[in-house]
């Protein structure tokens, strides 16, 4: 218990004061050193808890074995926790953090245990978000495991994995590496934005936004912009209203023929994501579609005074 609440508070820690925690090498050193034996297993705290096996059914296991297991992934989980911390505070030089901790999470990213394969993906999202452009290294070997968990019987891990993937494909600079997985990520995103779990279809939302801001010419616009507005408003994970949003103000900008053709059925969602809760769209997000309406109101002025909510932003 020691352990996992010295990992909590590191992690909470990190994310308040950066990286002047860990300013000084040997600091950073010595953690990733038992950062590294507590996702193997052989920190001290585990030795009694018998070798790594994430394989393991728990029919095999007797109830003391079950529950030593359940601690076991506390101690792993919140040393995950501390890694995502590193992610946000080290940007893009947590590469050289990551490279020491890859296999381990990848591994648990392949565990039989679902809650282990969706933590581990939710770590990775978190460390591709934070490496920005220095996960390119990593490109194939993370495209690898998303793609195999975008089909997970859970629906957790699957959220999980598209979310990755957009990442993956916004922040990578393997050019080559994401045209041989991108029209397989797509077909793969029509599904899943058809899932009744809202937060699957969410993050689906987002991927496909992230897709079409950082490769817009190898996006079927015609086909993929009607299948995303007809799942908008976004229910769960607001978070992801950030890319949706930035990629369709733009191809608004861009006055591109298929989201000028859906205006009609824009507007009602415009004036929902406006609307309550508040929590809905960041402050930069909320300020780009507050002139979206107005630009729109520009254009179809007739159109926009039919939905007071809109026409509220017009004149705030």
């Amino acid at each position: 218990a020691t352990v996992t609440e010295i990992n909590r508070n590191l992690a909470a820690t990190l994310k308040l004061t950066g990286p002047s925690l860990i300013s000084n090498p040997s600091n950073l050193t010595s953690l990733s050193k038992t950062i590294l034996s507590l996702l193997n297993k052989q920190h001290t705290c585990q030795l009694d808890m018998g070798p790594f096996d994430s394989t393991s059914s728990p029919d095999d296991l007797d109830p003391g074995v079950i529950e030593s297991s359940e601690y076991d992934w506390l101690v792993i989980d919140t040393a995950l926790d501390v890694i995502v911390s590193l992610s946000h505070v080290l940007g893009p030089t947590f590469a050289e953090f990551y490279k020491l901790v890859d296999k381990s999470i990848l591994r648990f990213a392949s565990s039989s245990e679902s809650y282990e394969r969706s933590t581990a993906v939710g770590v990775l999202a978190e460390c591709i978000r934070g490496m920005e452009a220095s996960v390119t290294p990593y490109t194939s070997s993370l495209f690898q495991i998303l793609m195999h968990r975008l089909h997970d019987e859970d629906a957790g891990v699957k959220s999980n994995a598209v979310f990755a993937i957009g990442l993956l494909i916004a922040n990578s600079e393997d050019e080559r590496e994401i045209g041989k997985n991108f029209n397989t990520v797509l077909a793969n995103l029509e599904p899943l934005l058809g899932e009744d779990e809202a937060r699957t279809k969410d993050n689906a939302a987002g991927c496909v936004g992230r897709m079409i801001s950082n490769y817009q010419d190898k996006v079927p616009l015609g086909a993929v912009l009607p299948a995303l507005v007809s799942v908008l408003p976004l229910k769960e994970d607001f978070e992801e209203n950030a890319s949706v949003w930035e990629c369709l103000v733009r191809l608004y900008s861009e006055g591109e023929p298929t989201i000028l053709g859906l205006t009609p059925k824009i507007l009602p969602i415009l004036e929902q994501v406006l609307g309550p809760p508040e929590e809905q769209l960041d402050d930069e997000t909320r300020e780009q579609v507050v002139q979206l309406v107005k630009f729109l109101h520009g254009k179809q002025a007739q159109l926009v005074k039919k939905y007071p909510g809109l026409m509220a932003a017009v004149n705030g």
